[in-house]
């Protein structure tokens, strides 16, 4: 077969110098990219076919036909032979600019595997993590130490606040209001009623649409079904409902669902914005739903985004941040800021049983003027979710601090200590436990 190959900068041109050699009947066989442009390869036998397959008839027109309005002739095979090129060979001009396009970009287009599915990269960013954890510790006992060495007379109050894990700039606005004349223990019970102060705490409400946020893993779903249980406990199961738009998780509706099978409450499970607002006007006639949500990074600004105009779609729904205990400090600032798009009203306080101290929690709160409306202390339903109480929170605090440095000095705790340190769980969930129905115990 014989073909001729022509190069030029784009397709367009291409093309031209195509229809300037071998006229409009031209037989492309390939185009694509190479080196500065593309190439388009035409066959010269098929040129030569159709000139033969077509050769052109004499005419024998009179006078009068040439002098009147010519006659439309009837479409023949070398016009649907035309036609069908011609559309072939702008769909091959079209492909031929897409590959340009997609040449152009700094991505290449060959699948590339995902940074979570790569064993080493996820085994460097926890390294990363732990590295900048450890780098925080540092600068905190560095900010402590320059305090300290600013005010001595506060050195005692500093390390007890250093032991809590309290945040070093909170930490100095508190101790300048306490006098420095007075004794250690005054000093720490001073404190400890400034820490309760400042950390603003509000009531649970009973009624309404209730909608928890937060990342992956936060604890919104258990915190959910302890909500309904105590609910149901106190006030019955007719006037409650449970809707989820999490469908990322299939095990997070299956849980709901398990939950919703033993309360005998409906859940119901929306696929999207539009089907979710459509439930939730459903719904408003409920004394209390309740929203579960799935889990979003703080760095997914896209995801909140989307959060946001589904919230916007939903009237009088009153949203709280799941805030896990367990976060570290730095982390649990920046899932508050990037959640205060969503204007909650109030947090709540989940993994405590996995956290070692909760000093970066109170301080974040604090800081941020988020309140505390639920603290959640373990996975068991209804008996680990409580209203927030500051002064309980707050020597719940100094006791795991004193447990905390027991262990970071690799002593053995006295017996009142270990005691203290133990007793913490129980009586959060004994204040969390409803007043009937106390057999009550889901674990799903």
């Amino acid at each position: 077969m014989q073909v001729k190959k022509y190069q030029a900068a784009d397709t367009q041109q291409a093309m031209r110098l195509v229809r300037a050699a071998h006229g409009p009947d031209a037989v492309i066989l390939d185009c694509r990219s190479v080196a500065g442009g593309v190439e388009v390869v035409v066959s010269l036998e098929g040129m030569l076919e159709t000139a033969m397959a077509a050769p052109q008839a004499p005419s024998f027109a009179t006078p009068q036909q040439t002098r009147s309005t010519p006659v439309e002739r009837e479409p023949t095979a070398l016009d649907a032979l035309f036609n069908r090129r011609k559309k072939a060979e702008e769909e091959i001009s079209q492909t031929v600019q897409a590959a340009a396009s997609d040449s152009k970009r700094p991505a290449a287009a060959e699948p590339q595997m995902v940074w979570s599915q790569n064993e080493e990269l996820l085994t460097m960013k926890q390294e990363m993590a732990s590295m900048k954890s450890m780098l925080m510790d540092q600068l905190k006992g560095h900010n402590w130490q320059q305090a300290s060495h600013q005010a001595p007379e506060y050195q005692e109050l500093n390390s007890f606040l250093s032991a809590i894990d309290i945040d070093p700039s909170l930490g100095k606005r508190l101790s300048a209001e306490i006098p420095a004349d007075e004794s250690v223990t005054v000093q720490r019970e001073m404190l400890k009623m400034l820490l309760s102060k400042k950390l603003s705490v509000n009531a649970p409400p009973t009624s309404g649409a209730i909608c928890l946020v937060g990342p992956q893993g936060a604890g919104k779903t258990t915190t959910i079904a302890k909500i309904a249980a105590q609910y149901v406990l106190t006030h019955g199961r007719s006037g409650i409902a449970i809707l989820t738009t999490d469908t990322a998780r299939v095990g997070a509706q299956e849980q709901l669902r398990a939950y919703g099978r033993i309360l005998q409450v409906p859940v119901h499970v929306a696929s999207n914005a539009e089907e979710a607002v459509k439930t939730y006007r459903l719904l408003c006639k409920k004394n209390l739903v309740l929203i579960d949500t799935a889990g979003i990074s703080f760095r997914d600004k896209q995801g909140i985004s989307e959060l946001q105009a589904l919230l916007a779609g939903m009237q009088d729904v009153q949203v709280f941040l799941t805030l896990p205990a367990d976060a570290e400090n730095y982390v649990q600032s920046e899932i508050i800021d990037a959640y205060s798009s969503l204007n909650a009203q109030g947090a709540v306080l989940s993994r405590i049983d996995e956290a070692m101290r909760l000093g970066g929690a109170v301080s974040n709160l604090i800081q941020h003027r988020l309140p505390l409306v639920w603290c959640a202390n373990g996975p068991r339903v209804p008996q680990n979710l409580s209203a927030a109480d500051a002064g309980k929170l707050i020597n719940m605090a100094v006791r795991m601090a004193k447990a905390f440095e027991v262990r970071r000095n690799g002593q053995h705790s006295a017996p009142e200590e270990q005691v203290a340190a133990e007793s913490v769980p129980a009586a959060v969930a004994a204040s969390a436990a409803p007043r009937r129905g106390s057999a009550l115990n889901v674990r799903v």
